[in-house]
């Protein structure tokens, strides 16, 4: 009797979990047809969680998605501290990650985890050439505040940002966001923080997409990195399994840039 009433309860769970999860406010868009889509993150797996569910559902339906990493991740430890090992790690749960989400193209470049910044010259000009070389129809990254103010990811979005201004206005950019009630509660540890004003720059969704099935090939490829689980169950995975929480994010969000 007790084990109908828990199974009774699991489904009355992921449906209150999914409405707390959703923003109605957030209106819903029909995906357009894109054919080439270019995604440029700092490190591998900032694109799972943001915006995997998404990449996936369009690669099925014949998008080429390029997905470029700009550093190997090597600072992704749980204090940040430099580990060169990680990189061959994190490259190889990539590379599977890439394979579970459909991607087309993996590029994993080594600019230096943590060292965007000072790499800004160089970086500029590798991203404007893979940009012309790509020639795609929508650009995807961070928003200027970087979703919770690290650094990398602040540079990654300012270059990218001021490329798409000053010479590729034609090319769609949107930033990958989250519910105002989930950025409200991300917070970058104090001593990595560089810019005390990012906050401020977030940018709350415009739109959302609803990514149906693809949750689970989104959930089977977070799954790959092993290695940066602790980034996750710091925060909602310590009381929930990880699958299990997100299952319950059918919908991802974006924030067109103007």
């Amino acid at each position: 009797m007790l084990l109908l009433i828990f199974l009774l309860l699991i489904p009355l769970f992921w449906l209150a979990g999914f409405l707390l999860a959703t923003d109605f406010s957030v209106p819903s868009s029909k995906l357009r047809p894109f054919h080439r889509i270019l995604v440029i993150f700092p490190h591998a797996d900032d694109e799972v969680i943001s915006c995997g569910g998404f990449l996936h559902h369009v690669a099925r339906s014949g998008c080429a998605v390029t997905l470029a990493f700009l550093t190997r991740g090597e600072r992704g430890t749980p204090d940040a501290t430099l580990s060169p090992g990680l990189k061959a790690i994190r490259e190889r749960e990539a590379r599977t990650a890439s394979t579970i989400l459909g991607i087309s193209t993996l590029l994993q470049q080594d600019f230096g985890d943590a060292m965007l910044h000072e790499k800004r010259q160089e970086l500029t000009a590798f991203l404007d050439t893979l940009i012309q070389q790509e020639r795609p129809d929508l650009l995807i990254t961070y928003d200027l505040a970087g979703f919770y103010g690290h650094p990398d990811h602040i540079t990654c979005s300012e270059i990218i940002t001021e490329l798409q201004k000053s010479r590729f206005r034609a090319i769609p950019l949107w930033y990958v966001t989250f519910p105002q009630k989930v950025l409200a509660r991300v917070r970058l540890p104090e001593h990595l923080v560089t810019d005390l004003y990012a906050p401020e720059k977030r940018a709350l969704p415009t739109h959302k997409i609803f990514i149906g099935s693809s949750v689970f090939p989104k959930i089977r490829a977070w799954s790959t990195y092993k290695s940066q689980r602790f980034s996750f169950t710091k925060g909602i995975g310590k009381f929930l399994p990880l699958r299990f929480f997100l299952s319950m994010m059918l919908f991802e969000y974006f924030a067109e840039a103007r």
